[in-house]
């Protein structure tokens, strides 16, 4: 996972840098990143492969919307994830396949619970031939 995110800690916030060569690799590396600051990603499983799509009304919100919603597959579903297939991805909406397992305490230690994403300061945005996101996971 060299380089696709950096992480800065402040206070009760990580500020969180993903980088990806195209928008749906932007959307594979915070799906990462989201779920490599709460679990070891190499014990997660693909045991289940869940459709999922998201709207957003514009890039950033776009971003944290499927991050919520990854998030969200966490802490209503129990699921911790560590494959992104992105089928589609445009400025307002992104469609995906994610895929991993429920949360199993004897295999799986929470080394960071994520209360929330935050929307503000969180951006999306293309820069020369690269894609660049910088999110606020607010623990």
């Amino acid at each position: 996972m060299d380089n696709k995110y950096r992480i800065t800690k402040h206070q009760n916030e990580l500020a969180v840098r993903i980088t990806g060569n195209s928008q749906a690799d932007l959307f594979v590396n915070s799906g990462l990143a989201l779920f490599d600051v709460m679990a070891d990603v190499d014990k997660i499983e693909v045991k289940e492969r869940l459709p999922l799509e998201v709207e957003g009304a514009d890039r950033d919100e776009l971003i944290v919307n499927w991050l919520r919603e990854l998030l969200y597959l966490y802490q209503g579903g129990g699921y911790l994830l560590k494959e992104f297939k992105i089928t589609e991805v445009k400025d307002t909406i992104v469609k995906a396949e994610v895929c991993g397992e429920k949360s199993d305490p004897d295999r799986h230690e929470i080394k960071q619970e994520i209360a929330t994403v935050a929307e503000h300061k969180s951006r999306m945005q293309k820069t020369g031939n690269q894609w660049v996101a910088q999110v606020i996971f607010e623990l």
